[in-house]
């Protein structure tokens, strides 16, 4: 990674500011805006989470708090190497932040009490420059706009498995094609998987953004989700070709309860 993607990336998470903020396409309710926080090769998860729960979370709530309805951080499961070879997994965390509206989103960017630039907030370990971590946002609407299983999900002694699936169609494909096959060829399909308990789809509030769509699914844990997806299962291929997930994808496992709340609740720093 070039130095000046890291600090793209770096401020991304500093702000929390989606890639763009183009008008929608349709009218949106409130809005949640999700961060995949992927650990760089080596790095520990104790030094994320020092870094990010000493300093950053407490001057991000502090300079978008006006906004901000809530504000919690998923500890993402650790994925075994046998599902990281079949699909583009990653490893930190996943943060989740709410907002009323699209407005109070857009709003809040230029209102930063800490002020616009970088060196406004505490930087990471490695410093802004080379932060031990990438990260990537999508801003989504609350509620998703397709639903392709949706099975009770009681309470249980262990965490369900979610999976968090950011993805674009390839170069050359317009959304409308890509969509069309989604909904209407894979979406059927995966719908059929083994163990599968909830799964929808997310169209990003700015055709902009890094990864436009969203997918999410549930499982009772990882090994009811290896049933699913290993081996690969045959899926029909799109027109356009490609194998395993047949789109540009980063993803995440994370469960259904977040482990930090910084507004709700106080946690220990490690």
């Amino acid at each position: 990674m070039t130095h000046e993607l890291s600090r793209r990336m770096a401020l991304m998470l500093a702000t929390g500011a989606a890639a763009a903020l183009a008008t929608p396409a349709w009218a949106v309710g409130a809005v949640k805006h999700y961060i995949l926080v992927d650990l760089k090769p080596g790095v520990d998860q104790l030094v994320l989470d020092r870094w990010y729960m000493t300093f950053h979370a407490p001057q991000v709530r502090r300079a978008f708090k006006a906004w901000q309805r809530n504000y919690t951080s998923f500890r993402s499961y650790l994925p075994p190497e046998e599902a990281r070879k079949a699909y583009p997994l990653q490893y930190g965390r996943m943060t989740e932040i709410h907002f009323d509206s699209l407005e109070d989103f857009r709003e809040s960017r230029p209102n930063n009490v800490y002020g616009g630039g970088l060196a406004s907030f505490t930087p990471p370990p490695g410093g802004w420059a080379s932060p031990p971590f990438d990260s990537v946002t999508a801003t989504l609407p609350v509620n998703p706009q397709q639903v392709f299983v949706n099975r009770d999900t009681p309470p249980k002694e262990t965490p369900y498995l979610r999976w968090i699936i950011f993805f674009r169609y390839p170069k050359g494909v317009t959304p409308e094609q890509g969509d069309a096959w989604y909904r209407d060829v894979h979406a059927k399909e995966v719908a059929k998987l083994p163990g599968l308990k909830r799964y929808a789809a997310y169209s990003a509030v700015s055709a902009a953004a890094p990864y436009p769509r969203v997918a999410e699914m549930w499982f009772d844990d990882y090994a009811a989700w290896k049933a699913a997806f290993l081996p690969v299962p045959k899926f029909a291929p799109p027109a356009w070709g490609g194998q395993g997930l047949f789109v540009e994808a980063i993803s995440m496992f994370i469960g259904e309860n977040p482990d930090v709340d910084f507004i709700n609740d106080k946690r220990s720093i490690p």
